[in-house]
């Protein structure tokens, strides 16, 4: 029983709401009551019976045994609501008999005070409303014991000593109102609890709409409502046998220098219901937008004929219902470039007879080893080489781009970006050259190129910059060995900023939060690059470490007129100030943005805004 005792004091007192639910306190709360008062009212019986006062003693008594049943009989059926109207009766009554019995006001209205618990304890458990039905009757037996309190005085024979009735009374005084602040501290806990939950549920249905949201976002193109790349890379995962189709609209850049880029996305957006009406008569066929003015279709079709008598249906379709578009009739011709190769090698050989038909005029090529272009490889043998002279003959630059901080609209922060220098002067950017340097093996060379070339460029400066980093550099140990080698040798790992850029999946989280880990130890930061795409989900974003998000540009881009993108961006920032992480803006190119990104809490903005990628740090 002494520890039942403590057990629900503690909770009832104890200040760390995370160990205690509501539950549990509001059982506490109640039986706390019967337990404590009811022990205590026999030694009252007891002192009343000694001072010869035999009918007041008789009420305290009455109290413990009714209570000591009440406790029996929770033990064994477990209802809680049973004790507290019970305790709540008692204590609303009991008190005014016992005060009665006393001879009124004069000897007992100490004793009264305990009365109060009722309209207390109905407060704090009951609804509002029905508390006050209690403090009513609290107030009625007041009124009954003024009248009372007359013929109570002279019917009254018997007094208590009065040392013995200031012991009573600082007792009951003290006793009441310590029980009073009991209930009052439940009550105030029991609503921290309640908030607290509440809090968390608010978060939780946050992190599950951001999560949901996030992913439809990310897997689907702001402008047709099509499913996008990054769908079409899943969707190859589903089933190993597919054949692709890859649908181009022939010469669409004159539409766009015609009639204008806002004219040339409703051609876009016609042009893939048109597609969506004429497929819908397959179910197994899925599209998408890759991007720009192509388009992909995913069929379970693998019959040769077939798909080239389905593909000049559509072309004769297209033919015969040119697309209506403020007021103007635009004709569109398509050419489809198909393949069955295994499901890796699906898009990029698709490409191939893409590019062979556009070569050849033809509506429609079907992919083979024939096909494959040959000058397409002698192109990536050309870069392959170029690559190695740039690397030889150190024609591999780094530019920088600044990072506006918009709570003081100052620049202190910079991203490194590769380029290569070809030997004619001209700048060329990595979409031409990153992808073939992996595959021919150069690309850790230029990793080590970009990381030594940055440290160099920021070493005598006091502004922060950021070096990109995919996951198989993380992994890679003689790569992540030159990275310590540098951090030690520059010493300038503070203002160091490691992004680490999108990836499809992260398999050896082990190895990341080590390489995260031991780069902190020397200041350095951790941003999420392009956060929504790979593994943008917020539990990889806590395991991360990250110090920074770098907010997708597909959602910066359309933010000002997508109502999506910009609920998105304003849950990721609500979420990012949770954890402590500064959010940075992508791609801004326009005041309407960059004003709706401060607008919505964004720390920290970069794009053509403010300036372009340059040799030289301002």
């Amino acid at each position: 029983m002494i520890q039942a005792y403590k057990n629900y004091l503690h909770k009832l007192l104890n200040s760390n709401t995370n160990e205690v639910s509501a539950n549990e306190l509001k059982e506490a709360s109640i039986l706390i009551v019967p337990m404590i008062i009811g022990p205590v009212s026999l030694i009252w019986a007891l002192i009343y019976a000694i001072f010869g006062q035999y009918i007041p003693a008789a009420i305290p008594l009455f109290y413990a045994l009714v209570s000591f049943l009440n406790i029996w009989c929770y033990k064994r059926n477990g209802n809680l609501l049973v004790v507290q109207k019970v305790q709540m009766f008692l204590v609303l009554f009991l008190p005014f008999f016992l005060m009665w019995s006393l001879g009124g006001f004069a000897q007992g209205s100490y004793v009264m005070i305990w009365a109060f618990f009722a309209p207390v304890a109905s407060l704090v458990h009951d609804k509002k409303e029905n508390s006050l039905d209690w403090l009513y009757a609290f107030i009625a037996l007041v009124v009954l014991s003024v009248i009372l309190d007359p013929i109570l005085i002279k019917t009254y024979h018997h007094t208590i000593p009065p040392f013995a009735q200031e012991i009573f009374f600082f007792l009951n005084i003290t006793a009441a109102l310590s029980g009073i602040y009991i209930l009052l501290k439940y009550f105030i806990r029991k609503t921290d609890i309640s908030t607290k939950q509440k809090l968390k549920d608010k978060h939780n249905e946050l992190m599950e709409y951001t999560q949901d949201e996030l992913t439809k976002m990310f897997y689907t193109d702001a402008l047709t409502g099509l499913p996008n790349r990054r769908a079409l890379i899943e969707a190859k995962k589903e089933e190993k046998h597919f054949s692709l189709l890859l649908i181009n609209i022939d010469t669409f850049s004159q539409i766009n220098d015609l009639y204008g880029e806002k004219f040339g996305d409703k051609v876009l957006v016609e042009f893939s219901k048109f597609l969506l009406e004429n497929l819908k008569k397959n179910p197994e066929c899925k599209f998408f937008r890759l991007n720009g003015d192509e388009f992909v279709l995913l069929s379970k079709e693998t019959n040769h004929d077939a798909i080239k008598h389905n593909v000049e249906l559509l072309i004769h379709g297209i033919h015969q219902h040119p697309l209506h578009i403020d007021g103007q009739d635009i004709y569109l011709n398509i050419t489809v470039g198909v393949s069955f190769e295994e499901t890796e090698l699906l898009l990029p050989t698709a490409n191939m007879a893409l590019k062979l038909a556009k070569k050849e005029s033809k509506n429609i090529i079907f992919y083979s080893d024939e096909a494959s272009l040959n000058e397409e490889y002698e192109n990536n043998l050309k870069w392959i080489q170029e690559i190695k002279d740039a690397i030889l003959e150190d024609r591999i630059v780094m530019y920088f781009q600044p990072i506006m901080d918009n709570s003081t609209n100052t620049i202190n922060k910079y991203e490194s970006l590769i380029r290569l220098v070809d030997r004619q002067g001209n700048i060329i950017t990595p979409w031409h050259f990153l992808e073939i340097a992996k595959k021919a093996k150069l690309y850790k060379k230029l990793t080590k190129i970009v990381v030594k070339k940055s440290f160099d460029a920021f070493k005598d400066n006091t502004y922060e910059f950021s070096v990109n980093l995919t996951i198989e550099d993380i992994l890679d140990k003689d790569i992540k060995s030159f990275i310590f080698n540098m951090l030690e040798e520059y010493n300038i790992g503070n203002r160091v900023i490691f992004e680490i850029v999108e990836s499809e999946s992260i398999e050896d989280f082990d190895e990341i939060e080590k390489f995260i880990h031991e780069v902190k130890k020397y200041g350095c930061k951790i941003a999420i690059d392009d956060f929504g795409t790979g593994y943008s989900n917020f539990e990889y974003l806590m395991k991360l470490q990250a110090d920074f998000i770098k907010i997708d540009g597909s959602i910066i881009r359309t933010i000002v007129e997508d109502k999506r993108s910009e609920i998105l961006t304003s849950v990721i920032v609500a979420f990012a100030k949770e954890m402590n992480i500064k959010t940075i803006g992508e791609y801004v190119e326009t005041k309407a943005i960059q004003d709706k990104l401060v607008e919505l809490g964004v720390n920290k903005s970069q794009g053509y805004y403010f300036d372009k990628p340059r040799a030289e740090i301002k």
